[in-house]
C-alpha cells in the first residue's frame, strides 16, 4: 500500500477541513504566472481542498485527488475541481495530461520515487512541479511565541512521525526530479486566530493524533492532551480576542523536460 495512506488526518477529516490554514492569493497567483498553461492542474494528496479552491481561480480544471475518502467528502466543491479518491503514487490521470502539479503539505508522507515517475507521466512537456509546505507559526507575542516553540519543538517531539524531518528540513532532502529552486521568500500564511482557532489547528497535528493514541499508557502524552487548552489560556495575551499569525511558505520547484 503507497505510504500516503497513514491514517492521521481520516479521523479528524472535518476538524482539518475547519481548522487548517488556507494558503495565500499571493502564492497561486505567483504559481500561476510561472505555468507554461493554464489549461489543467493536478492537486495530488489533496486532503481536503485547501490547495484546490485557490487553484481553480487560476486553473480551467483541477483535477484532485486524496487517498483518504474522509478528506475528500470533507472538501469544498467548486465547478472547476473535480475530487477523487486515489493515491498520489498512481493518479489514473491521462498521460501528458496537465500542465502544473501541486502537492501542499504532503510531499512527506508519499513514496517519493514512486510519485516523482507519476509526475514524468502525467505532466506535458515543460510542466510545472511544486512541492508546497510551512514553517511553524510565527510572529506571536513573546511569552506565547515560546510555548509555541517548546510545544512544536520539543514537548511534541516524542511524538512526531518520522516523515516530520522533511518538514523541518524544508524538503531539502528529498529528491526532486528535476532542476529545482526554493519558493520565493515573503510568502506567508497570514491567519487571525482566537484561542480556540489556534487550538483547533494544534490538535490537526500528526504529533497530537500520535499523543493521543497513547494517553492510556503514556504519562507524558496525558499531561500534554489534559493540559493544552489550561496552558494556551496562560500565555494568550489578556487584553485581544484575536491575533495575527503568521506560517512562512516553504518548498521547491522547478519544471520537468
Amino acid at each position: 500500500m503507497p505510504t500516503t495512506h497513514k491514517g492521521w488526518f481520516d479521523s479528524v477529516a472535518i476538524d482539518y477541513a475547519r481548522c487548517r490554514p488556507r494558503y495565500p492569493k499571493a502564492f497561486f497567483a505567483w504559481m500561476a504566472d510561472q505555468a507554461r498553461a493554464l489549461d489543467c492542474c493536478w492537486d495530488a494528496a489533496c486532503g481536503s481542498g485547501q490547495a484546490s479552491i485557490g487553484l481553480s481561480r487560476w486553473f480551467d480544471r483541477v483535477e484532485a485527488t486524496d487517498l483518504s475518502p474522509e478528506q475528500i467528502a470533507a472538501a469544498d466543491q467548486h465547478p472547476r475541481i473535480s475530487y477523487r479518491q486515489g493515491a498520489a503514487e498512481q493518479s489514473h490521470l491521462s498521460s501528458n495530461s496537465v500542465d502544473a502539479v501541486l502537492i501542499a503539505a504532503a510531499i512527506h508522507w508519499l513514496d517519493v520515487e514512486q510519485f516523482n515517475r507519476e509526475v514524468r507521466r502525467v505532466l506535458r512537456p515543460g510542466g510545472l512541479l511544486v512541492w508546497l509546505g510551512y514553517e511553524p507559526i510565527r510572529d506571536a507575542p513573546e511569552e506565547l511565541q515560546a510555548w509555541l516553540n517548546s510545544l512544536y519543538h520539543e514537548r511534541l517531539n516524542p511524538f512526531w512521525p518520522p516523515e516530520r524531518i522533511h518538514v523541518d528540513a524544508c524538503y531539502a532532502d528529498l529528491k526532486f526530479p528535476g532542476c529545482d529552486q526554493p519558493l520565493p521568500q515573503g510568502l506567508k500564511i497570514t491567519e487571525h486566530w482566537t484561542q480556540n482557532d489556534l487550538l483547533g489547528f494544534i490538535s490537526t497535528w500528526s504529533a497530537l493524533r500520535n499523543a493521543s493514541q497513547q494517553v492510556d499508557d503514556n504519562d507524558q502524552a496525558r499531561f500534554l492532551i489534559n493540559n493544552l487548552s489550561h496552558e494556551l489560556k496562560q500565555v494568550w495575551p489578556k487584553d485581544s480576542d484575536q491575533l495575527t499569525l503568521h506560517l512562512p511558505l516553504m518548498g521547491r520547484w522547478g519544471f520537468l523536460p
